[in-house]
């Protein structure tokens, strides 16, 4: 529009006559009516003004009233023609200036119209200006400002102030509106340029900013590149993404940062928008959705886009190591919509990447890299990588020794990879697994897992189930609880509550306890090595069972039964006793003794074995009575008879024949 103007105002040749057309200029002064004007280059017509009235005033200027010019033009590679009409028009040849003013209207036969009250030419400088409201139309696309002015050097248009502009709606474009406090634009360059404020709105999305910066296609119907610049901030609400593609009824999303840059495919679909300095993204469920309030913020956040404009992933980064920049880690959080309601989470990391359903735009997963940690409430976590699932609701962390506190329980999970289910609280871990968990606790004064440190469980494969609040290791498993240490192929322990706790280790059973003296002696009673097939610790009746082939040792005793009953001590971290039985063999080196029922104190080191007939041999001889006392580390065992015959027989150890 502005181009063809300029190009009609520019000072005409010597007229050629067509028909009632002036043959000359007129002399100062004269006043005509009706009148035609018609300028020919070529042979071909280039101009046509009309005019009800016109007079030429002092110095050469012509009035015109009621003027209507025809012109023709070429604009992107095709012929065109336009018509101005106006009420007034005072033209200056001399100067190359007209002035247009009362209802003026210009229109292109492909479809443009632009009215505002005053046009002004200036042909010398190669402008077009007017300081009053324009408005201007073409098809769907609308806009209107207050003062517009075009230059011919550059191909600059400007619009001064209170810019609002309106396209798209066609083709199934999105319509998109724009204000702005003003705007520039060069067919050059093809760059628009907008300040003082911006709001772009496109259906349920609005981005505001200081300005924005538009980078059009060679046929200038496209954008190829755009951006926001200050103050950046974009809201959508009720589904749709940034790419302008209405979805499904959704929540709200709210992107801020100091700069937004983005990338267009051919044909204006948004290939990809970059939110750059501290920028945080806010996202709020809309039906259906999760419950919660979700949240990420760091250095730069990227949004990329489908072929359709569908919203694929976001990919945030902390903007790697760069000396006049500080270190700014990816910090996501959800939080619950109402409280009570949900589970408020943080992660922090130096890199984060968000796929989304293009259809839906419902998350599927996130990956989360570099120096990554969680927190909820009761639960703390570390790793190298976490990877979340949306549809199975898993965490996977792996990298850098995975790493999870829960404070609930005072344990601390360790693994070469930890999967948590976040909507049970359920953990698996793999590899090189280690689980410290704290040992005695309200309700109990130890047990088997008694004790300031915590009890330590490792191996191959871990896993937890909360709401029965049940724990399995698999593969090689070996619980150590100060020094007392159970190795099986599977440990199982149940936490219903404090000092409740309940332990059974299957498949071939070692285990070592450490008895304290109950005696003065500077030595410690030995250790006490049990094997079994099966082991259960109940901590509320502070025992342990052993079951199946039994074989305790202790010193050189070593006792065999089916089961064995280890009973702790009332504070629960010695043992106070182990009854072995039914039937129970006991070795000590050469001697062979069975009974029924065998009873052990690690204290004093005494193995008393009774029955209705228990039976003692030696190398050399037998003993037969009803009670066999064993003291390990003495010399003597006691054999005690039947109450109606009443023996003893004292066996001492044979001290080596002198040579």
């Amino acid at each position: 529009m502005a181009i063809a103007v300029a190009w009609t105002l520019r000072r005409p040749s010597a007229p050629t006559p067509m028909g009632d057309s002036l043959s000359g200029e007129p002399a100062e002064g004269t006043t005509i009516g009706d009148m035609a004007f018609s300028r020919f280059e070529g042979g071909a017509q280039k101009l046509e003004v009309k005019a009800r009235d016109s007079r030429q005033q002092e110095g050469g200027a012509w009035h015109y009233q009621g003027v209507e010019v025809t012109f023709p033009f070429v604009a992107r590679g095709r012929e065109s023609s336009a018509t101005i009409t106006s009420d007034e028009c005072l033209y200056d040849p001399d100067r190359e200036e007209a002035l247009f003013s009362g209802n003026v209207h210009v229109v292109t036969d492909d479809g443009f119209e632009l009215r505002t009250e005053s046009l002004e030419y200036l042909g010398r400088q190669g402008r077009v200006r007017s300081e009053v409201d324009v408005q201007f139309e073409r098809g769907s696309s609308e806009g209107r400002a207050r003062g517009a002015e075009y230059r011919t050097a550059g191909d600059v248009l400007e619009l001064k102030s209170e810019v609002w502009l309106r396209f798209g709606g066609e083709d199934g474009k999105p319509v998109t509106e724009i204000e702005s406090g003003r705007a520039r634009g060069s067919r050059q360059t093809r760059v628009v340029n907008f300040g003082g404020g911006v709001e772009v709105r496109q259906g349920a999305r609005v981005l505001r900013s200081k300005r924005l910066q538009l980078h059009l296609d060679e046929e200038l119907e496209n954008l190829t590149r755009a951006a926001a610049i200050e103050e950046v901030d974009v809201l959508t609400r009720g589904g749709g993404d940034l790419a302008g593609v209405e979805l499904p009824p959704g929540g709200e999303r709210r992107l801020r940062s100091r700069r937004l840059n983005m990338d267009f495919r051919p044909g204006g679909v948004l290939r990809q928008a970059v939110a750059i300095n501290r920028a945080v993204l806010e996202v709020r469920p809309g039906p259906g959705d999760p419950p919660e309030k979700r949240r990420i913020a760091g250095r730069q956040i990227q949004f990329s886009f489908d072929a359709q404009g569908r919203l694929l992933q976001v990919v945030s980064h902390s903007g790697g190591p760069r000396p006049h920049l500080e270190v700014l880690p990816v910090v996501l959080t959800s939080e619950p919509v109402r409280p009570g309601e949900g589970v408020p989470r943080r992660v922090e990391c130096r890199y984060f990447r968000w796929k989304l359903d293009p259809v839906t735009g419902a998350l599927r997963t996130a990956l989360f890299r570099e120096k990554v940690s969680f927190t909820e409430p009761g639960r703390k976590g570390w790793a190298e990588q976490a990877v979340f699932d949306e549809q199975a609701q898993q965490l996977r962390l792996s990298g850098g020794a995975p790493r999870i506190v829960d404070d609930e329980d005072g344990s601390e999970l360790q693994a070469q990879e930890i999967e948590v289910a976040t909507d049970t609280r359920g953990v698996v871990a793999v590899g090189g697994v280690r689980h410290a968990i704290r040992r005695g606790g309200e309700g109990t004064e130890g047990g088997m897992l008694a004790g300031s440190e915590p009890a330590v469980l490792v191996c191959r494969r871990f896993e937890y189930d909360a709401q029965q609040r049940k724990a399995w290791y698999r593969e090689n498993a070996l619980l150590r609880s100060g020094r007392d240490e159970v190795r099986a192929p599977l440990i199982v322990m149940v936490d219903p509550g404090p000092g409740r706790r309940r332990l059974q280790a299957t498949g071939g059973v070692v285990s070592l306890l450490h008895p304290r003296s109950s005696s003065e002696a500077e030595e410690e009673p030995a250790s006490v090595n049990t094997r079994s097939q099966e082991m259960v610790y109940e901590e509320v009746a502070g025992r342990i069972l052993y079951t199946g082939d039994v074989e305790i040792r202790q010193g050189d005793i070593v006792t065999r039964s089916p089961e064995a009953v280890v009973t702790l001590s009332e504070g629960g971290d010695d043992v106070e006793k182990i009854v072995a039985g039914e039937p129970v063999e006991v070795r000590q080196g050469a001697r062979r003794a069975e009974g029924r029922v065998g009873t052990y104190t690690p204290g004093n080191e005494t193995m008393i074995l009774e029955g209705d007939e228990v039976v003692l041999q030696d190398v050399d001889r037998s003993v037969r009575g009803r009670v066999l006392t064993f003291q390990v580390g003495e010399d003597r065992i006691r054999v005690d008879g039947r109450e109606e015959v009443r023996t003893e027989a004292i066996f001492r150890k044979k001290e080596p024949s002198t040579p």
